[in-house]
């Protein structure tokens, strides 16, 4: 990958993860964080995992 394709996987890796925190804030707001814990938790998961790729394609970047 090119530094470009980086930047562009960054940048849907940032749509993403604003998506994911938008729906943790729903699940949150209509308490459906404690009647789903499980997929509660797996958002949470996920959000982590997007920043870990957001991350290394940075450090790719860097190199």
């Amino acid at each position: 990958m090119n530094e470009n394709d980086h930047r562009l996987v960054m940048a849907e890796l940032d749509v993403l993860k604003q998506q994911v925190a938008s729906t943790i804030q729903k699940f949150e707001a209509t308490g459906f964080a404690a009647i789903l814990k499980d997929d509660y938790v797996a958002l949470h998961d996920l959000e982590q995992r997007i920043t870990e790729m957001h991350l290394a394609h940075a450090r790719a970047i860097e190199t």
